[in-house]
């Protein structure tokens, strides 16, 4: 098998002397790094995460800072594989790899491996960014390399210098902390200077990196003795004091949390949050793998964070399995698909999620892989490759189908990536089911400076189904929201009062946007390369100025002659403001308005 890489490779540091040095020549990747996008509040969806509903009532956002955190932590066979490669891979299999995409429920992604200092790659720095989840790398001592730790804490001098290379190679590399597991014995007499260090480097990093945090692996206690706690507790808090969280380890019992929890109701009720409960998903010490959602069950029963270790079981567990080796590329990305998806869908009820709140916003929902690379749905390469950097902006819910559809074994109940056509990159998303508003992203974009709304899709039977992205606008101080279905002019939109239908603007229309200064990511044209493309213009001018996009969901409408078999595929989305200046030039406009009929 051949493939071929880019000679540009992240690499992790193994030495203090390699780590002093860092920075002294030119950093091949600095300006290459994507900052992290904003994103909404947090909301917590529920059991019924996967389905718009437009009953009245509040949209209910909590602050992310209030709320337990998601620390993913990444160890996956090691690291620096595929993703090593700073520019990606190309390869007849090199497609399928893990990759991660469920990052509405992620607040930190830490990128792990057993090497002295772990720099997170670029490709995974890019794809958490783009996604607006912030990035740690790791330092770890074991115990085959004690001699480590006690170089760095030879003197305290000498400890300074480590803790400002430590800041320097996170600030130079763009990335936002550390994980510090010191998995090793200590002498006692130098468990005073290792608090210093965690401490120091704690607040260097809140000085150098805005949004920086350090959290702190449960292992070593005060006393230098390699113990793990699985608790907060007297032996391990002098390290958790020092920093901005402790990452406990995987052997907790229901004992364990309520000691946790009486020592922060005691000592530091203002610091819950800071503590992350660990889950091994390989299932060290815990029942995990498909059962994660109920050790994950346990810790949010009690209001703490959780980390997430080894999320990547759902690629490596595929790989032992009995004829794993003789499948095509095809089968094993999908098992690997549907693996992932089936392990998120059994936790997402538990998270809260955030979704965008920028505008323009645009995605084409590229995984960062893929068979071939299209730009407009036109090939620009027949070459498989995989990078994670061009990952687009992913959906707020996973892909597989809620449970009740999953008992009923029916395949048809949900929309999923599609690999063998793509609009930009290498996937889509494809829809075959005509059931219900599917929730694509749980947003918050205003209203009130309208809105341009486009998107591009292509259906297997165009006679019998067409397609429709459906926006949810709410007004919070009304409790009320509104369903705008941005259809074809055929399409069937119900007779509630919240409900209407807006008007795709017609090639002279659209090309009115781009007089006014529209900078669309879709070309101003009905089609491009045999993918539709609808452009809609939402007005502001008769909803409340507090009125929010707050969901946005699609719909295939199928025809009674339509198969089941019939699908439709969504290449991209894009949506801007709009010019509330110049909105009469627009006789197509759609007039968002909440008034109920006399």
């Amino acid at each position: 098998m051949s493939f071929r890489v880019d000679l540009q490779m992240c690499q992790p540091m193994l030495t203090v002397q390699a780590l002093l040095d860092f920075g002294k020549t030119s950093h091949p990747w600095k300006n290459l790094v994507e900052p992290i996008a904003p994103r909404s509040r947090s909301r917590h969806l529920g059991e019924r995460y996967q389905v718009l509903e437009y009953e009245d009532g509040p949209v209910e956002y909590v602050e992310n800072e209030s709320r337990p955190q998601v620390l993913l932590c990444h160890d996956f066979k090691g690291n620096y594989l595929n993703d090593k490669f700073i520019n990606g891979v190309q390869g007849k299999d090199q497609w399928v790899d893990y990759r991660f995409y469920n990052w509405a429920a992620i607040d930190i992604f830490c990128y792990f491996s057993h090497n002295f200092v772990t720099i997170p790659t670029l490709q995974w720095l890019n794809c958490a960014h783009k996604n607006g989840v912030k990035v740690i790398g790791t330092v770890i001592v074991e115990e085959g390399n004690v001699q480590l730790l006690r170089d760095i804490l030879q003197s305290e001098e000498f400890m300074v210098r480590v803790v400002e290379a430590l800041v320097r190679v996170a600030k130079l590399c763009k990335f936002e902390g550390w994980l510090l597991n010191i998995e090793c014995g200590l002498e006692s007499a130098k468990i005073d200077l290792l608090v210093d260090f965690v401490r120091l480097l704690t607040e260097r990093c809140h000085q150098e990196i805005p949004g920086s945090l350090v959290i702190w692996y449960d292992a070593i206690t005060k006393h230098g003795r390699l113990t793990w706690q699985n608790e907060l507790n007297a032996a391990n808090d002098s390290f958790f004091l020092a920093c901005d969280g402790i990452f406990l380890n995987y052997g907790w019992t229901r004992q364990h949390l309520e000691r946790t929890e009486n020592y922060i109701r005691n000592y530091c009720s203002a610091r819950r949050l800071n503590v992350f409960v660990g889950i091994d998903v390989f299932g060290r010490s815990q029942k995990a793998q498909m059962n994660t959602d109920i050790p994950l069950e346990r810790v949010v029963e009690f209001q703490f964070s959780v980390a997430l270790f080894a999320p990547g079981w759902t690629y490596e567990s595929l790989e032992s399995a009995p004829q794993q080796e003789h499948l095509q590329p095809d089968d094993r990305n999908v098992q690997f698909l549907q693996t992932n998806d089936r392990f998120w869908n059994l936790l997402w009820r538990h998270l809260h999620v955030r979704g965008p709140n920028q505008l323009p916003f645009h995605t084409a929902f590229c995984l960062g892989s893929g068979k071939f690379n299209n730009r407009l749905g036109r090939m620009q390469s027949d070459q498989c490759w995989f990078n994670l950097a061009l990952q687009n902006f992913q959906p707020t819910i996973p892909y597989a189908p809620p449970l009740e559809y999953e008992r009923r074994n029916d395949p048809l109940s949900h929309w999923t990536h599609h690999f063998d056509d793509a609009l930009d990159g290498g996937s889509c998303l494809k829809l075959r089911n005509a059931d219900h508003d599917k929730r694509l992203f749980a947003c918050d974009f205003p209203c009130a400076g309208d809105l341009i709304v486009c998107y591009a899709f292509r259906r297997s039977n165009p006679s019998a189904s067409d397609f429709s992205l459906i926006l949810k606008a709410h007004c919070p101080r009304r409790q009320e929201c509104l369903r705008v279905v941005c259809a074809g002019p055929h399409c069937h939109v119900g007779q509630r009062w919240n409900e209407m239908r807006a008007v795709p603007l017609n090639t002279e229309q659209s090309l009115q946007l781009l007089k006014l200064g529209a900078d669309m990511e879709l070309p101003f044209a009905d089609s491009v390369n045999g993918w539709n493309i609808r452009y809609y213009y939402l007005s502001g001018e008769r909803i409340p100025a507090s009125a929010r996009i707050v969901d946005i969901g699609i719909k295939l409408h199928k025809e009674p002659e339509a198969s089941d078999d019939d699908y439709a595929l969504l290449g991209a989305i894009h949506l801007q403001v709009g010019f509330p200046a110049h909105r009469h030039l627009l006789e197509q406009r759609t007039v968002l308005s909440l008034e109920r009929p006399q």
